[in-house]
């Protein structure tokens, strides 16, 4: 019997049109109505996952930052596990040398101490990833007027950060060069004490080393007093690997989810545009 499912966002809850359809909500408030507890699992901040989750009218718990944060169905902070401000330096210089973009997730909002250049070459990239049809440098031409650019506070220097008590959850990197993006995955966890995964290959997901949604989900199950084989888990990317343990008694890839996470779940659905979210929770909770 499932007690608990756990949902990424996007590519999982969230179509391509950024929102999370009808079918998929209904689904999910008519298993909660069973007492099923529904909880996000998502690479976003909070304050970046909440709009959508309640414009679709979902109430519920929320692992952000790839579990760097647990929050309540009110926001409220009941787990945290944030990089150091040493890590964030060390971490962040390192991301520079490579010449790439930064984005930190803080408690205080997303920051970026990059220049305008890097950052619209990251913009440009993001466009490509959910465009394909317009390329990387068509995409540059008018990244600097792009919502993805200005949702993102420019900062001159970390200090800004540390000065005002922010904590980092989530460094973030994006770059079109996806062997260089491949190359840092594999280094960067060599060097420092961090996790580092991703939810495109172009881009960089660097978080604290305990911060991994598999294990973000066990410690929330096992304080709820919910066993492993009683968990749901659906996801599409790198990012969702932590969640598709085989201990976790239903886990499911969307039907438009990379290979290594079709090959890891046990179970496979349609996609994020074809309700693929909803459809495994009929099929696997029984709903009217």
């Amino acid at each position: 019997m499932i007690k608990l499912i756990a949902s990424d966002m996007d590519g999982t809850l969230v179509s391509s049109n950024h929102k999370i359809s009808e079918a998929d909500a209904r689904a999910v408030k008519k298993a909660q109505e069973k007492g099923i507890e529904f909880i996000i699992t998502t690479g976003r901040s909070y304050e970046d996952a909440v709009p959508q989750v309640q414009q679709a009218g979902i109430e519920c718990s929320y692992l952000v930052m790839n579990g760097s944060e647990l929050r309540n169905e009110n926001g409220k902070i009941i787990q945290s596990l944030y990089l150091s401000e040493m890590l964030v330096r060390d971490i962040v210089a390192e991301l520079e040398k490579a010449n790439l973009c930064v984005e930190l997730y803080t408690t205080g909002g997303t920051f970026t101490p990059s220049d305008a250049e890097r950052r619209k070459w990251a913009v440009a990239a993001k466009i490509n990833q959910f465009h394909p049809k317009i390329s990387v440098e068509e995409a540059y031409k008018s990244a600097g007027e792009h919502f993805l650019y200005r949702e993102v506070t420019p900062i001159a220097s970390l200090d800004e950060i540390f000065e005002n008590d922010y904590f980092v959850g989530k460094i973030i990197s994006f770059s079109h060069d996806t062997e260089k993006i491949a190359a840092l995955r594999r280094t960067l966890p060599a060097i420092y004490p961090v996790n580092v995964t991703g939810s495109f290959a172009i881009n960089l997901e660097i978080t604290n080393p305990l911060a991994d949604k598999g294990q973000a989900i066990k410690t929330y199950a096992e304080k709820k007093g919910i066993h492993l084989k009683e968990i749901m888990t659906i996801g599409d990317s790198y990012n969702d690997l932590g969640m598709l343990d085989e201990r976790f008694g239903y886990t499911v890839a969307m039907g438009n989810a990379i290979e290594e996470v079709k090959e890891a779940a046990k179970y496979q659905t349609d996609t994020n545009d074809e309700n693929g979210v909803g459809k495994a929770i009929e099929r696997f909770v029984q709903i009217d």
